[in-house]
């Protein structure tokens, strides 16, 4: 569901005091803030902070960390590749920090943001983590179970293994969505098997080490390609599921919250022009995930741009799923609020301000 055409909801939805001023969080940065900021003469100064903005006098480093290999981690590659967080004041390093260690970073302070899952997410903050999802830009579970080609039916993977990038990923929960569905026992029927990443599972595949997997564009068209066979679409359940999504830890928002804000625009001017610019998302897709196929990077994109939203609003149902299922392992996830896990202030902010009704006016 695109928010877009309910940007009401962004406020409907929570419960919060009055924002910010848009003076107070538009994004300057304070000369006392960490940052490179360069500068001559004070009077030269002067003049270039009056006639430039921030964002082109100072540059704010912060480190991203993006957990996947796959299209819906596009949003902040298309802000780094196009300007955007240049556009707005922050010089952006991203790396690939696989599935859950991605979230063990923030919490670390090695990086100051994670693109993760809201399963991973909802696990560290049970344990006591102090982090945040601040946005999503994918509210469904996306992805398949593919498997070699002698495996015809679900049942035929009694005594057989299963491959998901990590535990505690989204490749686990679609992995133990799929045996629930068949009536097969994890551990019991199908052993899984924890590979480290999405392009590793289709590898693994490949070779014989496991004889099933889950998968998502652009491994889905691979593994075809490959002549895995499709078990089981697990797109076709519509279940809504915080997926792909944007974390902080409340000690970063609150000390550095005119930068978050600033990233926030610029991560949904990526958006913007992943959906908007079909030719210059598929270089940068081309880039990030290392893939030289262009059949392959359209078919990640055609289904990755209809899929994303225009507005990355967390999803509270989503989030209330991904606690139903840890209830059994953690009695504790039955007593939280899944409101508890979000911050949409800043989201609230950027809506109030009209950002969004003008980036998307066209």
């Amino acid at each position: 569901m695109n928010f877009y055409d309910h940007p009401q909801r962004l406020l409907e939805d929570f419960q919060s005091g009055s924002p910010k001023s848009l003076r107070e969080s538009d994004g300057a940065l304070s000369l006392g803030q960490r940052g490179r900021c360069y500068f001559g003469k004070p009077l030269a100064l002067s003049l270039a902070l009056f006639v430039l903005s921030s964002a082109e006098v100072c540059a704010e480093a912060i480190k991203l960390g993006y957990a996947a290999l796959t299209a819906g981690q596009v949003a902040p590659w298309m802000a780094k590749e196009a300007g955007y967080f240049s556009k707005y004041g922050i010089e952006a390093e991203l790396i690939y920090i696989p599935a859950v260690a991605a979230t063990q970073a923030l919490i670390a302070g090695e990086i100051q943001l994670a693109q993760v899952t809201g399963v991973s997410t909802s696990g560290a903050i049970l344990a006591g983590a102090d982090v945040r999802i601040i946005a999503s830009v994918q509210d469904r579970l996306a992805g398949s179970i593919y498997a070699r080609p002698e495996i015809k039916t679900p049942e035929d993977l009694k005594g057989k293994k299963l491959g998901i990038s990590r535990f505690g990923a989204v490749s686990e929960t679609g992995a133990a969505m799929f045996l629930a569905r068949f009536g097969l026992k994890r551990g019991t029927d199908v052993a899984i098997i924890q590979l480290g990443g999405l392009p590793e599972i289709v590898t693994a595949m490949e070779r014989g080490a496991v004889d099933a997997g889950f998968a998502n564009p652009p491994q889905t068209s691979r593994a075809r390609r490959l002549g895995m066979r499709e078990l089981f679409d697990l797109n076709a359940l519509g279940v809504e599921l915080q997926q792909t999504c944007v974390t902080v830890t409340t000690k970063y928002l609150r000390e550095r919250r005119p930068v978050v804000r600033s990233f926030l625009q610029a991560y949904t001017e990526g958006l913007h022009r992943f959906m908007t610019d079909r030719d210059y998302s598929i270089q940068v897709l081309k880039k990030y995930l290392r893939v030289d196929d262009r059949e392959l990077l359209d078919d990640a994109y055609s289904f990755y741009s209809q899929r994303l939203q225009k507005i990355p609003l967390p999803t509270i149902k989503g989030i209330k799923f991904i606690l139903d299922e840890m209830a059994e392992r953690q009695p504790r996830a039955r007593n939280v609020a899944p409101e508890s896990f979000v911050d949409i202030s800043l989201l609230q902010e950027i809506e109030q301000s009209g950002f969004f009704k003008q980036l998307w006016k066209n």
